[in-house]
């Protein structure tokens, strides 16, 4: 008797783990046991970033509200209230090819700003609009398709740097598709060219 006992529960467990639920994760699923951090985040756009474009040497790509930037070295510093580029420009603007020619997919905003100092509008913007246009007429002599090339001059209406001597620059904003040009359009909406910036540390 107790052995007949003992194969009929023997029999009612092997019938219960044949009707056990399998788990309805797929196995190639890796489930995260913490959500990831934002520096992880960031960490793995700029991988992703590194993957996705091919930067020439002594360039490297900063990441602001209004996307990613090329930077140069050197970087292209105008003189006070000159419109002329700096020797060294000739560098900065050969990695700009560079990275262009190994990058045919992507295109560039030419930003031109100026320092605060001055009457914001129209003399620094329209300071900046010669910039720019001398910047897009630069690549453009050496080749560079027009459509791979907008230009935005900005007056002083982005002050971004430590010095009034540094925001007398160019920066060249990555536009890798629709999404960028959208965020792009959407900060540049927000600012005022017309409007005096207060920038403290001269």
């Amino acid at each position: 008797m107790k052995k007949l006992l003992f194969i009929f529960s023997l029999l009612i467990f092997v019938m219960a783990c044949k009707t056990t639920p399998k788990s309805t994760v797929p196995e190639d699923v890796v489930i995260a046991d913490e959500p990831i951090s934002a520096e992880e985040n960031i960490k793995t756009e700029v991988s992703e970033n590194k993957k996705l474009y091919i930067l020439p040497d002594n360039t490297s790509i900063r990441y602001t509200d209004r996307g990613k930037i090329l930077e140069t070295t050197p970087k292209i510093i105008f003189k006070f209230v000159e419109t002329n580029m700096p020797p060294t420009a000739d560098i900065s603007f050969a990695q700009v090819i560079e990275f262009l020619e190994k990058n045919p997919n992507v295109n560039i905003v030419l930003e031109a700003h100026t320092s605060n100092r001055g009457k914001a509008y129209p003399y620094n913007y329209n300071l900046s609009v010669v910039r720019a246009k001398n910047g897009r007429n630069y690549l453009l002599n050496k080749g560079v398709s027009p459509q791979r090339v907008i230009e935005s001059p900005l007056g002083e209406a982005a002050p971004e740097y430590p010095t009034q001597d540094e925001l007398r620059r160019y920066e060249f904003v990555i536009i890798g598709n629709n999404d960028d040009m959208v965020k792009y359009n959407t900060y540049i909406s927000g600012l005022d060219v017309r409007k005096e910036t207060t920038y403290q540390k001269n």
